[in-house]
């Protein structure tokens, strides 16, 4: 009966993916610290309602055809979007000041 039961091939993990594992789970526990420090937490927590709320007001103003109104809701949303995130605006400035300055076509930075 022992001859009928194979067991199945184990992989063991080497030393650099364990570690590599362990990095990804440090980097990722950092992370949500870093998250709850936040001084500013019940305002990012409250951002979702906002944000649903807004998103049917854009959704009547165009029903209504009042464009106008509905592009002001949608980048109020952008702007607020920017300010709650850091990480994303930093990363924008940054690629702005890489980029330099292009060739003067009309518009001004």
């Amino acid at each position: 009966m022992d001859s009928l039961v194979t067991k199945r091939p184990q992989n063991r993990r080497s030393e650099e993916d364990q570690i590599r594992e362990l990095q990804e789970k440090v980097a990722e526990l950092k992370a949500q610290a870093e998250a709850k420090a936040r001084k500013d937490l019940p305002v990012v927590r409250e951002w979702p309602k906002t944000q649903r709320a807004l998103r049917a007001f854009v959704q009547i103003a165009m029903e209504n055809r009042r464009e106008d109104l509905a592009i002001s809701a949608q980048a109020f949303m952008a702007g607020i979007e920017r300010s709650l995130d850091p990480e994303v605006a930093a990363g924008r400035q940054r690629r702005a000041k890489k980029d330099g300055p292009e060739e003067n076509d009309g518009w001004s930075r």
